[in-house]
């Protein structure tokens, strides 16, 4: 039976045609009633069929397995051979030291291009130096055009300021730079284009001179030591003259490095100058790095605000010790340049000169940002005496100082773990990358919100100072009610703040893969336990919208509640806090308050009475207390608190000793006692000028006197009797 069934298939696989044969003649027909698409189906199908019972019956071999038969090598392995391939080169690049001394001898030789009709040696050289000279002659030209335009701009900042007008002179200056590149590109472009290794030795030297140039342009535009008022570091003129000297001298060693390399062609020669510089370049840089530890560590110092640096933190620390960072870095940086020198592996010298790119660069901008804020103070101190920077300035900085430093952060992460230490190959980067840039693009977009959301709500004004507000104060309209919208702005700061955090939660759960179902039904079964065991705080929640809502209140605003009084300095979601007059805080949840009493709402009317002597010329009176009225209102101490000025009403009332007189005044509702005391006050020696009195409480009343009666004069004496 199973010599049948393999007489049967090998029938088979002799009548059919092979998929090798349909594939050969693939314009053989279909039989009748079957399309192409399905004749090639089935014969595909027909193949793989035989092929597999053929396998199982032992008649052929089993197809090789994809994977590799070779066992794959340990990292150790790998490493071990690494070392050794690394050590066997050395004599290899040692001895390109004896072939340095014959390539240089041969530049002569490699720029002579008479037999091509080109330039000879001298020539060369001669027209290199003279385009050399002119490209120098071209920036100092265009710094001397610039000179009378640059020393207008210094004046003017000097006098009034201005961020442009440093970007003003940093183009001015980038001008003469331009000059010098444009004079390079036309010699490369025109002159020595096509020259081959002459052409290659003009390129070192004039791209080596741009880029000299460039990189002491960069560094005098921070330092100044000329314009200290323009000067982005925060460094002294001592300072600024020693790093810039330094930093310079820096470029100019690693330029000539990178071009008297260019100038070999021999591998071994070129390892050879790789290993020289490794040592020459490092060392140097590492005795530089200590003689900028302490101006370096003051630049650092000046970017920490004042009041962070009085404590003693983190930053401070990094600051002052910032050289023990660097240093390690170059110790690696020359490291990698001497393997690269013997084994011809660029990744690890690649990753310390970008890390160490990438710190200068944050160096830099952290630098101009901390100026851009010190200039804008300076302009806000001078235009309006405060010294606080503005809202928007600093939350724009803030923004993107976080978005540079999270960049940075990723392409340090990125290149360490993918280029140089090879933890992760690049698919296994891929994926990791995805979901970490979700997470962190997320949490860099909360972070945004976050900041938005607190320069909307902060409070634009000064909040109450303790011991002083209320309607009794006396030193002013020091308690500034705030505006309904700054009022409800710790709501709203919470409110958003809650959504935020929660919306960025959960996005960032489900970017690494997290399930974030069972975290929302975990959380609405919480929250509707604790709306059922806190019943009262519900209630003091429910009734602190309410309130706001209603507008009874704002902080800032002096209110009485029955159980207490004083100043709203704030509140939270469950309970408002106030500030006694004394001093006392009062904190009273919302369900407690009741009615609301609120003494610092749009108006005040004050109404006092004055008993004077019944026979006082309401005439006189009336004038006096308009010429007092119209003095506080003129009064620079005053005239902010009155709406309508102090008036004599009438009389009151008229009493069996005196007359009782009614005075009223209208004024704002932030210090209304005290504004009323200092009107009496006015009035009572306005009064005795005037000859005004004031009725006292034993006062009696004046008679009107009547004349006393004159005796009857005496009768006469009696007369004698007539005769």
């Amino acid at each position: 039976m199973g010599a049948a069934i393999r007489c049967l298939i090998v029938a088979i696989g002799l009548f059919l045609p092979s998929p090798l044969a349909v594939s050969a003649d693939a314009a053989a027909p279909p039989p009748a009633g079957m399309t192409q698409q399905q004749y090639d189906d089935l014969v595909k199908a027909v193949g793989q069929s035989v092929v597999q019972t053929l396998t199982e019956k032992g008649l052929v071999a089993a197809p090789a397995s994809p994977t590799s038969a070779t066992p794959a090598r340990n990292e150790e392995q790998l490493l071990a051979e690494r070392i050794r391939t690394t050590v066997d080169a050395i004599p290899t690049v040692l001895g390109g030291y004896s072939e340095v001394g014959g390539e240089l001898a041969l530049l002569p030789e490699r720029l002579d291009r008479t037999s091509a009709g080109g330039r000879g040696p001298w020539g060369f050289l001669g027209l290199l130096a003279l385009m050399t000279a002119l490209a120098v002659l071209a920036d100092r030209g265009m710094a001397r055009l610039t000179r009378a335009k640059r020393n207008a701009v210094v004046q003017r900042f000097s006098a009034e300021g201005g961020l442009w007008r440093v970007a003003g002179i940093a183009i001015l200056d980038a001008c003469a730079l331009l000059a010098l590149w444009a004079v390079a590109q036309f010699s490369l472009g025109s002159l020595f284009a096509r020259a081959g290794f002459q052409t290659q030795v003009a390129a070192i030297v004039l791209e080596g001179l741009v880029t000299w140039r460039a990189f002491w342009l960069l560094f005098r535009i921070y330092l100044r030591p000329e314009l200290p008022a323009m000067r982005l570091a925060p460094v002294s003129d001592g300072n600024a003259r020693h790093i810039l000297r330094l930093l310079v001298f820096c470029v100019l060693v690693g330029v000539l490095g990178r071009s008297w390399i260019g100038l070999l062609a021999s591998p071994a020669a070129i390892s050879a100058a790789i290993l020289t510089n490794s040592f020459v370049e490092i060392a140097i840089f590492i005795v530089v790095l200590f003689s900028l530890r302490g101006a370096m560590a003051s630049w650092l110092l000046g970017l920490i605000d004042p009041e962070s640096r009085q404590r003693v933190g983190i930053r401070v620390a990094l600051a002052q010790h910032w050289h023990w960072i660097v240093l390690p870095i170059l110790i690696l940086l020359g490291l990698g340049r001497i393997y690269d020198a013997v084994s011809d592996q660029f990744a690890f010298p690649f990753g310390a000169i970008l890390t160490l790119n990438i710190l200068i660069g944050l160096l830099f901008a952290e630098t101009l940002w901390s100026f851009i804020l010190r200039q804008h103070r300076a302009a806000v101190l001078a235009a309006s005496g405060k010294a606080t920077p503005g809202r928007l300035l600093p939350f724009l900085v803030r923004a993107v100082r976080a978005t540079m430093w999270v960049v940075a952060a990723a392409v340090l992460v990125r290149t360490w773990a993918v280029d140089v230490l090879n933890l992760v190959d690049e698919q296994a980067w891929s994926q990791f990358s995805r979901a970490w840039t979700t997470t962190v693009v997320t949490a860099l977009l909360a972070y945004f919100a976050w900041e938005a959301v607190h320069f909307a709500t902060e409070r634009r004004r000064d909040r109450p100072r303790a011991g002083v507000t209320g309607p009794e104060s006396e030193t002013g309209p020091t308690s500034v009610g705030a505006t309904r919208l700054e009022t409800l702005a710790p709501i709203l700061r919470l409110m958003l703040g809650i959504i935020i955090i929660i919306t960025a939660a959960l996005t960032i759960l489900e970017s690494l893969g997290v399930s974030i179902t069972p975290v929302i039904a975990g959380a609405s079964i919480f929250g509707l336990a604790i709306s059922f065991g806190s019943q009262t705080l519900v209630h003091d929640i429910v009734s602190g919208l309410f309130y706001l809502a209603d507008d009874a209140f704002r902080v800032g605003e002096y209110i009485d509640v029955g159980k207490a009084k004083g100043t709203v300095e704030g509140f939270t979601l469950r309970s408002i806090r106030m500030r006694h007059q004394n001093g006392q805080i009062h904190t009273i949840p919302f369900g407690q308050l009741g009615q609301i009493t609120n003494f610092s709402r749009d108006w005040s009317t004050l109404k006092f009475n004055l008993r004077l002597v019944r026979e006082t010329d309401l005439d006189k009176l009336r004038k006096v207390t308009k010429k007092i009225g119209l003095a506080m209102m003129e009064d620079p101490q005053f005239k902010n608190d009155f709406l309508e000025p102090l008036k004599f009403q009438g009389i009151a009332e008229v009493a069996d000793t005196a007359t009782v007189m009614r005075f009223k005044m209208t004024v704002r509702p932030v210090r209304p006692t005290y504004v009323q005391r200092e009107a009496m006050k006015r009035l009572i020696s306005g009064f005795k000028e005037a000859g005004i009195e004031f009725a006292g409480a034993g006062y009696v009343l004046p008679t009107v006197a009547t004349p006393t009666p004159t005796p009857a004069p005496a009768p006469a004496a009696a007369m004698p009797a007539t005769r």
